[in-house]
């Protein structure tokens, strides 16, 4: 991401997908006259407009934000550390942890977890928050944190032991040094942008076989390939989702009550971004439902929490605007990639 530089399946048949929200013009609605809204501590949210009203501007926000990302710790990514994944060159195909995901598919539960505690207390130390809170550069940090540390599943059970209590460890850390902290939940079940950021580096493909002569070369394919199921099945023919899978977003927003439960009365938490970097062909309506649930999730128990939402990289007035209209304490979050973005003047960010 930029800001490094960063069990049972209930389907619905296509026929049955809802896309009529995926339009990017911009929809206001007016709460349907029967939905007398659901009451807040300083708010009334609208579930049938996705919107709010009442606002008491109760946590007036007016500070500017110098935050540092946490990259590399308690998800991994081969880019950011490649000295744990250096132990699986001249491997072959089963063999190779590419992602956090085949990390601990590949080591197992008791090797994966002895190696990752070592990361763990190592990568991040008390010395390092202390030397970022006392360079005055930095007054917040963004730490990427996985779904599978509050909800394990497959091989991240047992190899994920002992991360919580680190990431308390560093909570506590933050705030002793006057630092806030953004919770950015990274990673989501079956991928929700095909790369190893999220978890899982999705629809990968070793290609060995066709790389045999004349040097015998251990060859895959992914870029090109690259699917992110987290809500459904996509079809990389069609372009399109074919099935959604509700079962994986019940489960990423079991994974916003969980963390809000945890550290909705933490002094560092100032927040919480439910996902990174969900792609750009993630079906809209979708995701901004997911994001309505999750939010009324986390103003339930953590009234003044901030609330980030990634834009998808579909950051146009069309996609977003008027979304969540009166609700307070939501921000828009855009990674830009100089690499692959073309360049873009001040004012479109306005």
């Amino acid at each position: 991401a930029l800001s490094q530089l960063a069990a049972l399946t209930t389907i619905v048949a296509a026929d049955d997908i809802d896309t009529s929200g995926d339009d990017p013009t911009p929809t206001v609605n007016e709460p349907d006259p029967d939905d007398t809204g659901t009451k807040f501590k300083h708010f009334t949210a609208y579930s049938s407009s996705q919107t709010c009203d009442a606002d008491q501007h109760a946590q007036p926000f007016n500070n500017q934000i110098r935050g540092v990302n946490l990259g590399g710790w308690m998800v991994l990514e081969p880019w950011l550390t490649p000295s744990l994944f250096y132990q699986f060159l001249g491997k072959g195909v089963g063999e190779v942890g590419m992602d956090h995901y085949s990390f601990c598919d590949v080591l197992g539960p008791e090797e994966g977890n002895r190696q990752l505690r070592r990361h763990w207390e190592t990568w991040v130390t008390k010395d390092l928050i202390e030397e970022l809170a006392d360079s005055g550069a930095v007054n917040s940090l963004r730490i990427p944190v996985g779904d599978f540390m509050f909800q394990p599943y497959g091989p991240y059970i047992g190899c994920m032991d002992g991360a919580i209590e680190q990431l308390d460890l560093v909570l506590d850390w933050a705030h002793s040094f006057g630092l806030s902290v953004l919770l950015d939940v990274h990673t989501q079940k079956d991928s929700q942008n095909g790369f190893d950021n999220s978890g899982m580096s999705a629809n990968f493909a070793w290609t060995s076989g066709l790389s045999t002569y004349p040097r015998d070369l251990t060859t895959f394919q992914h870029w090109p390939i690259r699917a992110a199921n987290w809500m459904g099945e996509f079809d990389p023919h069609a372009i399109n989702y074919t099935t959604i899978n509700h079962d994986n977003i019940a489960h990423s927003l079991k994974v916003i009550e969980v963390i809000v439960d945890m550290y909705a009365g933490h002094p560092a938490v100032q927040g919480v971004e439910p996902v990174n970097e969900p792609w750009e062909l993630t079906p809209l309506k979708l995701l901004k439902k997911f994001y309505w649930d999750a939010y009324l999730i986390v103003k339930k128990k953590a009234p003044y929490w901030k609330f980030i939402m990634h834009d998808s990289f579909r950051f146009t007035v069309d996609t977003w605007g008027g979304f969540m209209k009166g609700c307070p304490d939501r921000a828009l979050d855009t990674h830009i990639y100089q690499a692959w973005m073309d360049p873009a003047d001040r004012l479109t960010f306005y």
